[in-house]
């Protein structure tokens, strides 16, 4: 039944995995919990025998001691590997071109540059699904946190900092993505649409968003950087795109 929830309503490949690893825990803790349910059974029912022989035995001893030991040990190394492999940080593919977004935060808006594709977005955002996606993350002004649950992923925006963050969607479906920082008064409506879809309609989506030959320039931006959210998505086509690097390397 949980892997059913989990296959229909989570989207990431990092979610998959990530509830994978948390069902495998619980099943080596069911084992500690059952080896502890058969002592206290034992220890209830104590006075209807007797083994003398049995006081003291450093058999017994040494089995109530090493079974849990190895069981914490395999827990130990599971949680530490699954760590390392589950890091954001990491490449997924390092055969396969990642799609590169730059991502904005400001007072309470998210900007999304697509920048090869020279599209910009406010508070929406398609990705195609079996692509590395590479993400970089930047803020406008304080810290802020896009929490995807769907992907299984939190994402900091914070100033200089410009660590990319990597996932892969595996199937289509519509996500929300949330500030979870309490950062003012519009931090509430600091929402991101997110969509996942067939890459053939990813490129439909590029495509119908350049005939609109609505551009975004610094004049635009400056009017995005007053505080305020806003109640509809926002797309437009960019002539340069190194918004980005501007804010990164100015800020």
């Amino acid at each position: 039944m949980i892997k059913k929830y989990i296959i229909k309503h989570f989207l990431g490949i990092n979610r998959f995995i990530e509830n994978k690893i948390l069902l495998n825990t619980i099943y080596l803790i069911f084992i500690i919990i059952i080896f502890l349910f058969i002592l206290i059974i034992n220890s209830l029912f104590k006075n209807n025998y007797f083994y003398p022989k049995l006081i003291d035995s450093f058999i017994i001893e040494f089995l109530i001691w090493l079974v849990p030991t190895i069981l914490i040990i395999i827990l130990s190394i599971y949680a530490i590997k699954s760590t390392i492999y589950l890091n954001p940080l990491k490449s997924i593919y390092n055969n396969i071109k990642p799609l590169i977004i730059e991502i904005i935060s400001v007072n309470w808006k998210w900007i999304i540059i697509f920048p090869k594709q020279k599209i910009l977005l406010l508070n929406e955002i398609c990705l195609p699904i079996n692509i590395p996606i590479k993400i970089y993350l930047i803020s406008n002004s304080i810290i802020n946190s896009l929490c995807i649950p769907k992907i299984g992923c939190q994402l900091y925006c914070m100033t200089n900092y410009n660590k990319p963050i990597f996932f892969l969607l595996l199937k289509h479906g519509f996500m929300h993505g949330v500030n979870s920082n309490f950062n003012g008064i519009g931090s509430s409506y600091m929402k991101m649409n997110i969509f996942s879809v067939i890459n053939k309609n990813f490129y439909k989506w590029i495509e119908r968003i350049k005939k609109t030959k609505i551009f975004f320039n610094f004049k635009s931006y400056n009017s995005v950087l007053k505080n305020g959210f806003l109640i509809y998505p926002k797309l437009f086509n960019i002539r340069n795109n190194k918004l980005f690097f501007y804010i990164q390397k100015f800020k």
